[in-house]
């Protein structure tokens, strides 16, 4: 009899991981205000010229960036800190199936990383209000989340690897004699590099990039010039890191992408409200059309967004999931399945499906090869 873990017994651990990520999204609370309280502070400092004596000058004219360049290092850390809290949150709950457990997980780590990552820019656009800092901040988060991802990428598991192979290669020296069998093979080489788990780390990056770039596209537009650059080096740092930094990955065949595919979708919803919402409140309905009232300034922006919802159900109805040549192409291999299925059901009938029978099409086949020029 197969055992059965308790589905009572599941939801209360679901509901006690509930509890503990709204406790850590508190604490990504917590640090934004006190980043943006620390801002202010400093920009009073820099702006009064009360800055302590002893702070020397070829610093002040940069500490008051201290504060931005904070935020994105607190949102990293805040990152690498709740996922491995997820993790060990998921593998709590003891999932069966390999896909219902990834797919809670990827829930858990969009909730979190979605607030850790834009609630500082949510704050400040609909908040204060305060379109330049709004600039400036997702400028500094967005280029420095990039730069810092792609070295990570790319220098974090070569590094690892090499000190890896390195030990293991003064090792094999001291203990072998033979100059042949010092030599570390493919395997033993690879065998001591990080091992690639899986794509969701490529997935939340490229979920978060996309977040920067459509969420707030009415204030930073220049913000899809700098996701395109980092792809651009993002393509050639993953092949390199698949290379020569991990271990060979093995393939997986999978159905689709999973709960990415609703994440993704949601977020497209998302950046049209967000976007038609900041058009309003930057007052460009005003300048485009100076004759309206507010009524109907807020009729336009409800009208405009249902515009672009429409638009968008009908490109995602209008282009297929699935490309035509691939359904053709699966279609004439169900064919041929079907097809030769069919040949081996006569064979087997017929009673001519023998070891022998088999031998002599492949003999044949062989001196027609021979004799063909």
């Amino acid at each position: 009899m197969e055992l059965q873990y308790s589905d009572i017994t599941r939801q209360v651990k679901q509901i006690v991981s509930l509890l503990a990520s709204l406790l850590c999204l508190l604490v990504v609370l917590v640090s934004m205000l006190a980043n943006f309280w620390f801002d202010d502070y400093i920009q009073d400092l820099c702006s009064s010229d009360q800055l302590p004596s002893f702070v020397p000058s070829f610093l002040r004219r940069f500490i008051k960036y201290t504060p931005k360049i904070l935020l994105p290092v607190t949102v990293g850390c805040l990152d690498a800190l709740y996922s491995n809290i997820a993790v060990s949150l998921n593998n709590w709950e003891n999932y069966k199936h390999q896909r219902t457990y990834e797919n809670w997980l990827v829930l858990k780590l969009i909730m979190f990383k979605f607030v850790n990552s834009f609630l500082a820019l949510f704050y400040i656009a609909f908040y204060l209000q305060d379109f330049d800092r709004l600039k400036d901040t997702l400028a500094a988060l967005l280029i420095t989340k990039q730069i810092v991802g792609n070295f990570g990428e790319i220098l974090g598991p070569t590094i690892i690897s090499w000190v890896k192979v390195t030990i293991v290669r003064r090792t094999k020296r001291s203990r072998v004699e033979d100059q042949e069998d010092r030599k570390l093979s493919q395997v033993e080489t690879e065998s001591e590099k990080p091992r690639y788990d899986s794509s969701f780390d490529d997935y939340l990056e490229m979920f978060i990039q996309m977040g920067y770039v459509i969420l707030f596209s009415a204030a930073y537009p220049l913000a899809a010039v700098w996701a395109f650059l980092n792809n651009i080096v993002e393509i050639r740092g993953d092949a390199f890191k698949l290379v020569n930094g991990v271990q060979r990955p093995f393939i997986k065949r999978v159905e689709d992408i999973g709960f990415w595919q609703e994440a993704f979708e949601v977020l497209s919803v998302i950046s049209i409200v967000v976007n038609c919402s900041l058009i309003g409140i930057r007052g460009q309905i005003g300048r485009w059309f100076p004759h309206f009232s507010t009524g109907q300034q807020i009729l336009f922006i409800i009208i405009m967004e249902h515009i672009f919802l429409s638009v968008r159900f009908i490109i995602s109805r209008a282009i297929p999931d699935v490309p035509g040549w691939v359904q053709l192409a699966s279609a004439k291999e169900r064919y041929r399945r079907d097809q030769a299925l069919k040949g081996m059901e006569k064979l087997m009938r017929s009673g001519k499906f023998s070891p022998g029978y088999i031998q002599s099409k492949v003999d044949t086949a062989m001196e027609m090869e021979k004799t063909t020029p």
